[in-house]
């Protein structure tokens, strides 16, 4: 997150930097600021594509805990969830997500809207 949000790249954030992260993860933020955000983060190769590989890694993120040095999936598990993520997501199928797919499918999907958030009590 600190790569996406911060202007300079670096390894600090300013606090214009930091206001920008809390305004598009804020519930009130719009689905296409979200989106254009959520892109960046899984992009983590700067390719201004989501392929095979950005894919598995989102999917291993999420379903290995924090501390946890064995994935839960196995390959085969792995390579039949990110077949079904592109069979649904890559409208051209051309083998990898566009901005373009990422966006049209995160705005339309209310989950997505509703995960991309920080709720401060």
């Amino acid at each position: 997150l600190l790569q996406v949000f911060t202007h300079s790249g670096g390894d600090f954030m300013e606090f214009e930097d930091y206001l920008n992260m809390m305004s598009v993860l804020s519930p009130s933020a719009s689905a296409l600021a979200k989106a254009r955000w959520a892109f960046k983060v899984y992009d983590t190769q700067n390719k201004h594509i989501l392929d095979r590989e950005d894919i598995a890694k989102v999917i291993q993120d999420i379903t290995t805990s924090e501390g946890e040095t064995e994935d839960k999936l196995n390959n085969e598990e792995l390579r039949v969830i990110v077949d079904n993520v592109l069979k649904e997501v890559d409208l051209s199928g051309d083998g990898y997500i566009t901005y373009e797919e990422f966006v049209q499918m995160a705005s339309a999907s209310q989950e997505f809207v509703d995960s991309f958030k920080i709720i401060l009590n």
